[in-house]
């Protein structure tokens, strides 16, 4: 097992999520209230969920039964997926292969997160998107959870 898969190995708690411009200005995607776990198994099994902590409730106690606004602000909201993983320690990438994405054209798919340690975070940077007509590298920052069940925020 290499060094970078030792370190990547776990459940890491996402800090922050920013789009930068090649300018420095910072947007950020899901807003300042934003929550999100993602783990890389031993097995290179992987999954990922974050979003936005500001999702309005919709009126209808049942999902299937949302609005088209209400469904759409939670979709924007939201990511989440999981499938295997590699990673080319020399290149500094991992590739993520989804198997299942609440995103569907990512399903079958690759998608390439340049990744880097910075001060024990994880940093996952994405291809440039297009956030408003101006182009972006989304990176999302991530901290290790050492004891999952003592430290984590879960909700009681």
């Amino acid at each position: 097992m290499n060094i970078t898969k030792l370190s990547i190995l776990g459940y890491w708690d996402l800090v922050k999520f920013e789009a930068i411009a090649d300018d420095g200005d910072i947007f950020l995607p899901f807003g300042q209230n934003v929550r999100g776990l993602l783990h890389y198994a031993d097995n290179e099994i992987m999954s990922a969920q974050l979003g936005s902590t500001m999702r309005a409730n919709f009126k209808n106690e049942d999902f299937r039964f949302g609005e088209d606004d209400e469904i759409r602000e939670a979709f924007n909201g939201f990511i989440s997926y999981f499938g295997k993983y590699s990673i080319n320690e020399n290149r500094n990438y991992i590739i993520h292969e989804i198997d299942l994405s609440l995103f569907p054209n990512w399903m079958n798919n690759r998608v390439k997160r340049f990744y880097e340690f910075d001060n024990g975070h994880l940093l996952l940077k994405a291809p440039q998107l297009e956030y408003f007509g101006i182009k972006r590298t989304p990176i999302l920052t991530w901290k290790k959870i050492e004891d999952l069940k003592s430290s984590y925020r879960w909700h009681s």
